[in-house]
């Protein structure tokens, strides 16, 4: 069976960025204290946001198709 890289990054990045839309609606920036819970979300948001564009040069390479095996060590 042989995967498309560049699906699987456009998938990949659709995946990224519908949870950075999600974890952005939890975050209040009118909320006096920050919680821990607040925070990591914020860090995962500035981590997605600065993952995806990483992956749409990634994308525009030139990539071979890989082939998937169920063993990673044989030739089947």
């Amino acid at each position: 069976m042989l995967l498309d890289p560049k699906r699987l990054i456009d998938r990949s990045i659709a995946d990224l960025t519908q949870l950075s839309a999600l974890l952005a609606a939890e975050i209040h920036d009118d909320a006096p204290l920050r919680s821990p819970e607040l925070r990591a979300c914020e860090e995962a948001v500035a981590t997605i946001s600065s993952l995806i564009p990483r992956l749409q040069v990634a994308r525009n390479a030139r990539i071979a198709p890989l082939r998937a095996s169920g063993c990673p060590n044989c030739d089947d």
